[in-house]
């Protein structure tokens, strides 16, 4: 079983950050407002929650990554936080594991093992800085799926 749970951590941010936005707005309703801000309030806070709202919108459009090998192929599971979705894929659909490079939104390079499936389709099982890391979890899986999967070849 090879397992992606990146997400859990930017869900436990988000979900921390509205929890404290709700003691916040409760602490602004019972007090009556903030004197600093005046009619601000209301509009500032506000716009907070819309940003939580969004971002927790956002946040939720991340699984976490769970993929079974067997005999016939591989099954992956993907859970977002209001639901979970399972498709199984035949040895044959499957193409071998590969290492991508790409560069995130600050120019740093981050290494990707990428498993593809039919179509556009593609599962990231390791994302990071370290290609190494990177090309071991590609060997690993590759490995698993030769083991496990009859007439994989990838």
């Amino acid at each position: 079983m090879f397992r992606n749970d990146t997400a859990l951590g930017l869900w436990l941010f988000v979900a921390a950050w509205i929890a404290m936005l709700a003691c916040f707005s409760y602490i602004v309703w019972r007090d009556g407002g903030i004197p600093q801000t005046g009619r601000w309030t209301w509009p500032l806070l506000g716009g907070f929650w819309f940003a939580g709202v969004g971002i927790a919108g956002w946040a939720a459009g991340f699984p976490l990554l769970r993929v079974e090998l067997n005999a016939d192929g591989l099954r992956l599971r993907e859970r977002y936080p209001l639901r979970a979705t399972e498709a199984r894929y035949r040895t044959r659909d499957l193409v071998a594991p590969r290492v991508e490079h790409a560069r995130d939104d600050d120019g740093d390079a981050r290494y990707d093992c990428v498993l593809g499936l039919p179509g556009p389709r593609r599962v990231v099982l390791y994302s990071g800085a370290d290609a190494d890391a990177a090309q071991r979890r590609c060997e690993e899986l590759a490995a698993g799926l030769r083991h496990h999967c009859r007439g994989f070849s990838g």
